[in-house]
């Protein structure tokens, strides 16, 4: 989608997958320096290492401590190299486009991880009533939930594990999975027992690779609204096109083309 709309718009430039190793993600970071690169993402498993080597992050990284878009402060390429999350503003506006308005929701968030506490901080930012983070370990999902109190302390947040999930089961309008379970190449897993599933709550997945998870699969067949990752992918990487090329705006429609050409394939 990146490369699409780098033609589209005459910009001489090309995006590439790099794969170094987990040990060596400073050298890595060294070289994006020294080549001087225009900007990157940065995914699963370097998101909550990253900040670490760049020489500064948005309020929202601190907050969430990951970071998937790497960009020079200013445009000026050489300077200062910062980082950000889009992955939330993806979430938002897909959820927006399918007619899911969050000012007054009741939403589960599954995880809490990187995504998880980005998407949170974004949701409880337009106004949702109430917040349930769903999480493997008490601990860590204690650890969220007490930092949104904290950041939001006019709002209902909450913390639970997956085995619970039935205590909120009817009280929830909207439940996003932030997890990576589902994610190719272990596309036969969910991270919600289909038993848990309701038609009285919209379920939105981030995970885009496959288009539909066997999460969303069986949240169709429960009869509720569901949402998938491909446009959040969409929008998430037009707002990093953005702190990229400062000034320009991403041509979403070639961007969305781009997506659904390949996953036709």
């Amino acid at each position: 989608m990146h490369n699409a709309v780098f033609e589209k718009l005459g910009i001489n430039a090309a995006y590439v997958p790099l794969s170094p190793e987990p040990s060596e993600l400073g050298l890595a970071i060294q070289g994006f320096r020294a080549m001087k690169f225009l900007g990157a993402n940065v995914t699963i498993p370097f998101k909550e290492k990253v900040g670490t080597f760049l020489d500064g992050v948005s309020e929202i990284s601190r907050f969430t401590g990951s970071v998937n878009t790497l960009y020079w402060e200013n445009g000026i390429v050489g300077g200062r190299l910062l980082g950000t999350t889009t992955d939330p503003y993806g979430a938002l506006c897909d959820l927006e486009e399918h007619g899911i308005h969050l000012k007054g929701l009741r939403v589960a968030i599954l995880g809490n991880g990187g995504a998880a506490r980005a998407i949170a901080f974004a949701m409880l930012s337009e106004g949702i009533a109430g917040l349930t983070i769903v999480a493997r370990s008490k601990e860590r999902g204690a650890e969220l939930a007490d930092a949104l109190s904290s950041a939001f302390p006019q709002k209902a947040v909450g913390h639970i594990l997956f085995g619970e999930f039935g205590k909120i089961r009817e009280d929830v309008d909207l439940v996003l999975n932030a997890t990576s379970v589902g994610m190719v190449p272990n596309e036969g897993l969910s991270p919600l027992a289909k038993e848990m599933l309701s038609p009285r709550f919209a379920v939105c997945d981030i995970v885009y690779n496959p288009k539909e998870t066997r999460l969303l699969r069986e949240a169709k067949a429960a009869g509720c609204k569901t949402i998938g990752g491909s446009a959040m992918l969409v929008y998430q990487g037009a707002k990093s096109f953005e702190f990229w090329f400062p000034g320009k705006k991403a041509d979403v429609k070639t961007m969305k083309a781009a997506v659904d050409f390949v996953e036709e394939m």
